[in-house]
C-alpha cells in the first residue's frame, strides 16, 4: 500500500514538472513570435450604456442605449472588426426608443500604457461607418496601439462629422462598450 501511494506521488510530481516545464517554455517563446493579427481582445458581448457613466475619458450618451448583440475582435497590430447588430435608443427613451437616429458609428479603442514611466489612459478612434435605423452596423478598421496596450476596452458611439481615422483623442461620447 504504501509503495502505490509512493509511486502515485511520484507521478503526479512528474507531471506536475513536466507541466510546469511546458508552460514556461510557452511563456517564454510568446514572447517573440506573436502574429501581426492576434487578437489581443475578443468579445461576444457589449453593453448599452447608462447615461452619464464616464469610463477612461469617454463619456456614455445622454440618453440609454440598449443593444441587441455585439461581436468582434483587436488585433496585436491594431485590427477592429464588430459586428454591431440593434444598438438602439432604449425602448423607454420617448420619442424613438427602440431604433437608431445617428447615421454613422465609430469604435473608440481605450488602453492603459506607459510613456516616459508614467500610466497614462490613450484613447483611438477608428473612421465613420454607415448604421441604419436598426442600429446594424459593421465596423472594419486598424488603429496605431500605444506599446504596451494594457487592458484594451471597445466602445461604439456616434461617428461625428469631422471625425479622422486613427487619431488619438481625449474621450467620446459612447452607447456601447466590451463588457456585460
Amino acid at each position: 500500500m504504501l509503495k502505490n501511494s509512493r509511486r502515485c506521488w511520484m507521478a503526479a510530481l512528474t507531471i506536475a514538472a513536466v507541466a510546469g516545464i511546458s508552460a514556461l517554455s510557452v511563456v517564454t517563446t510568446r514572447a517573440g513570435s506573436e502574429f501581426p493579427d492576434e487578437p489581443i481582445l475578443a468579445f461576444s458581448t457589449m453593453r448599452g450604456n447608462v447615461p452619464g457613466l464616464e469610463i477612461n475619458g469617454n463619456t456614455s450618451a445622454g440618453a440609454p442605449w440598449v443593444i441587441g448583440d455585439g461581436d468582434g475582435a483587436l488585433s496585436i497590430d491594431g485590427d477592429v472588426t464588430i459586428l454591431v447588430r440593434k444598438l438602439v435608443l432604449a425602448p423607454s427613451v420617448t420619442p424613438g426608443g427602440g431604433t437608431n437616429p445617428v447615421h454613422s458609428f465609430r469604435a473608440i479603442v481605450s488602453c492603459t500604457t506607459v510613456i516616459n514611466g508614467v500610466q497614462e489612459v490613450v484613447n483611438i478612434t477608428t473612421g465613420s461607418f454607415p448604421a441604419d435605423a436598426k442600429g446594424h452596423c459593421v465596423i472594419s478598421d486598424r488603429v496605431t496601439l500605444p506599446n504596451p496596450c494594457y487592458a484594451p476596452i471597445v466602445f461604439v458611439g456616434p461617428a461625428p462629422a469631422n471625425v479622422v481615422r486613427d487619431t488619438e483623442i481625449e474621450g467620446g461620447t459612447w452607447f456601447a462598450v466590451t463588457g456585460n
